[in-house]
């Protein structure tokens, strides 16, 4: 039971964190001077980044939220830090886009490489998805990130922009899945 309970707090934790609050601003992407010369200093950037993101999103907010609720000021502080650092892997990541473009798996290897996805995919709101959704489809393309990501990615900003999960159709492979996302989020025309 205590296991059914904290999975459930994560899924709940998941959903709520990954929400624009009304009163947060969306992101704006920031410069950052970036001076990565190697192959290795970019993973080690990247991986930092990475660790950042994973930080934020531990059991404890699971903890938090049992002991004290889903609207205590406890569990609100935890959200706001990891809105908070959300905001800073994401500019940290837009930068590293315009300097390098996406990373690739071969090179950087494979948390490196998916860095971008995961710091984007838990970005507040749906326009810095919308913004990085090229990069991101590219390294699909490149296989720098699976299809399982692009359609997770997809279909958060399905949620977001909708209110609602998509459901059309019977159940579609992948590819078909992936494709009926962006067509149906306008992502084509780019």
């Amino acid at each position: 039971m205590k296991s059914f309970i904290l999975s459930m707090a994560i899924i709940i934790i998941a959903a709520v964190s990954c929400n624009t609050p009304k009163d947060i601003a969306l992101s704006k992407p920031r410069d950052e001077n970036l001076q990565l010369e190697s192959i290795l200093d970019k993973r080690n950037y990247l991986e930092s980044i990475f660790k950042d993101d994973q930080k934020v999103r531990s059991e404890k907010g699971s903890e938090i939220m049992i002991e004290h609720g889903k609207d205590s000021e406890e569990f609100r502080a935890y959200i706001n830090t990891q809105i908070k650092q959300d905001e800073q892997n994401l500019n940290k990541i837009e930068a590293y886009l315009k300097n390098y473009g996406h990373p690739v798996r071969s090179e950087v290897g494979e948390i490196a490489a998916i860095t971008p996805w995961s710091v984007i995919h838990h970005s507040q709101g749906y326009e810095p998805k919308k913004r990085n959704f090229e990069a991101l489809y590219k390294a699909y393309k490149n296989n720098d990130i699976d299809d399982g990501q692009i359609s997770m990615l997809l279909g958060r900003m399905y949620l977001i922009k909708n209110g609602e999960r998509s459901r059309k159709g019977s159940p579609l492979k992948s590819a078909d899945e992936i494709k009926q996302l962006i067509e149906e989020l306008g992502l084509d025309n780019k």
